[in-house]
């Protein structure tokens, strides 16, 4: 009994191997491309308006993938971008119900391949100095002679990766991109600065927004709207003559979509640099003339909206000299948890940066729909504009900050009748607003990367492109969204570094206050002790005494400053060495536990069956 047994254990033992090595060679093939996404914001998932306008394509399309197989052997980065570049086409065609065809064509060098690649406007990257050439593009070519050519799928730019080919393939069945109309009073133009060469750059937001759409630039000192217009872009409108504002009061009664980034204190306009006064950081506040109140709305143009909960942290500098990172209340991060989920506009972004945003307030009586799409958390409060500064007032902001437990309104969706700013007629609304207009800057939500290139840390093109989308658009490239933010934060130690920065911010206040103080004892006792024999400025005993005390209490002050910066990084180490032990060493042994308690009493329990076999042997 006990050789059969152990026959059985073998045998079991193998036809399970079997089994798994057919069961994979059987998924290989029968499950080839599906794929379990458990990343956070399901960055290597096809998102809800992919899906959605995959499932509505009428015609076919055919997407030709050029990579160059050796050339990218010596560049790891590039190669693994092109796999993921394939596998999310792979997951494209197999949405597309057989409409949706794929080809992969490595164009070798001298081969009639490249040649059709050089053909279609696919660009080639050295990438040595001995001429090996790398060739990344994708052309889109439609039911008909036309094509779109994405010269070079940049690893830097793969969050636009869904909305570069979904736009490329709904353009292919376009007979024309929709016009829209851009008014702004930003310099949106290049323009030669040799002394600032980084100033003539046009946003990423802008370029990108050109090559989904015919964007024809409105001069902003004219009098008029061009004629066939699909959509109105107004970025930071100011100064405005009385006849545009007439064109844009017409154009938005008529019912026209119309997408306004309307900023009480605009950061990233060139034009407010001559406008700042001391340290005080410069900005240009909007003005729409009376059009904002017909639409039913008020923002208060002095105030901006300081937020704990999405404040972005800064490195700054102290009274003393200090270097630390605080929370700048004015420019917000905003998460999920601030956008609206059931907007095509909003639902699918993972996350927004604003700096120094209004607040859009419905005002009473109002006879337009007022729906918000962006709204700050309960622990803000409205800042004066004027106490914005280059950072220089980060740590009075945080002091003076008392939040007043109301949700703020950022963007909102403004439909239905209202009266006309001018004429007093009846008009019908299809506006967005958005209180902040520095959100097309590339500074607010792309960061340079040293290898060159740009990351997304937010989602301010996507929000740009699915509003435009959704207002000119087929809305299912509404829904389209970024591949994922790089911003994952750790609640527990935002909230301890909070906690600490209120307890060093107001023991820094308290350092400054002794010092005016001792400023002020010093300067009266110079004032009494000034006399014919120490007319030549000589300190007198108490004078000498007081400065002594004075430089006591600041070393003093500054010495428990320190404790408190130390006190933050202990906490936060602490933390992460925490985390660390719970997931390298705590949840480890919990598994290896349960699962030894598993075979224990798995064991227990065929112990107890053979027994009586063992006892009637």
């Amino acid at each position: 009994m006990r050789v059969d047994a152990k026959h059985t254990a073998l045998w079991g033992i193998t036809l399970t191997l079997v089994s798994l090595f057919a069961l994979n060679a059987a998924a290989t093939f029968l499950l080839r491309g599906v794929r379990l996404d458990l990343s956070a914001e399901k960055m290597y998932s096809l998102s809800d308006g992919v899906r959605l306008f995959m499932d509505r394509l009428e015609e076919p399309v055919r997407l030709e993938l050029f990579w160059s197989q050796q050339g990218g052997e010596g560049a790891p980065t590039i190669r693994a971008h092109a796999q993921r570049c394939r596998e999310f086409l792979e997951a494209m065609v197999a949405q597309s119900n057989g409409l949706v065809e794929l080809e992969c064509i490595d164009p070798i060098p001298f081969s009639e391949a490249e040649d059709a690649a050089r053909a279609a406007g696919v660009s080639q990257l050295q990438v040595d100095g001995v001429g090996t050439a790398l060739t990344l593009g994708l052309v889109i070519r439609g039911p008909t002679d036309k094509f779109e050519t994405m010269a070079y799928l940049d690893p830097s730019q793969e969050p636009f990766l869904e909305y570069e080919v979904a736009s490329a393939i709904a353009s292919v069945g376009r007979s024309s991109k929709p016009s829209v109309g851009l008014l702004s009073t930003l310099p949106f133009t290049p323009q030669d600065n040799p002394i600032n060469p980084s100033a003539a750059r046009v946003p990423a937001t802008i370029q990108r927004l050109e090559t989904l759409f015919d964007v024809q630039r409105i001069d902003p000192t004219g009098d008029t709207l061009p004629p066939n217009l699909d959509a109105l872009l107004i970025v930071q409108p100011r100064n405005f003559s009385e006849a545009l504002l007439h064109a844009v009061d017409g154009w938005v009664a008529d019912g026209n979509p119309t997408m306004v980034l309307f900023d009480p204190w605009c950061e990233t306009d060139p034009s407010a640099r001559d406008q700042g006064l001391g340290g005080m950081k410069p900005g240009t506040v909007a003005n729409l003339g009376p059009l904002l109140q017909a639409w039913g709305l008020h923002m208060p143009m002095d105030l901006v909206v300081g937020d704990r909960q999405a404040a972005t942290r800064i490195t700054t500098r102290t009274l003393g000299g200090q270097t630390v990172e605080l929370d700048y209340l004015p420019w917000l991060s905003l998460t999920r948890a601030a956008m609206s989920p059931d907007d095509p506009i909003t639902g699918s972004l993972s996350g927004v940066n604003l700096m120094s945003a209004g607040e859009l307030q419905t005002l009473p009586g109002a006879t337009t729909l007022v729906q918000p799409l962006m709204r700050s958390s309960e622990d803000s409060q409205l800042i004066q504009s004027l106490k914005l500064g280059y950072f220089g007032e980060t740590d009075r902001l945080i002091k003076d900050f008392k939040p007043d437990g109301r949700r703020k309104t950022l963007a909102a969706r403004v439909t239905g009748p209202f009266t006309r700013a001018f004429g007093n007629t009846p008009g019908n609304a299809n506006l967005l607003v958005i209180a902040d207009a520095d959100l097309v800057g590339d500074d607010t939500w792309l960061q340079p990367q040293p290898q060159g290139g740009m990351r997304a840390i937010a989602d301010n093109g996507p929000l740009v492109f699915n509003a435009i989308e959704t207002l000119v658009g087929d809305r299912a490239l509404a829904f389209l969204r970024s591949r994922g933010q790089s911003r994952r934060p750790f609640t527990r130690v935002e909230e301890i570094q909070r906690q600490a920065e209120t307890r060093y911010v107001s023991r820094e206040q308290e350092l400054k206050t002794k010092v005016k103080d001792a400023e002020l004892r010093i300067s009266q006792l110079q004032r009494e002790g000034v006399s014919e024999s120490n007319a030549a400025g000589l300190l007198t005993p108490e004078q000498t005494k007081a400065i002594e005390e004075v430089n006591k209490e600041v070393m003093q002050a500054r010495s428990d400053l320190r404790l408190v910066q130390l006190e933050l990084r202990r906490d936060v180490e602490r933390t992460g060495r925490n985390l660390m032990m719970l997931n390298v060493v705590v949840w480890p042994l919990i598994v290896a536990c349960l699962a030894a308690t598993w075979s224990i009493l798995r064991a227990t329990r065929s112990q107890r069956r053979t027994e009586p076999l063992g006892a009637a042997a």
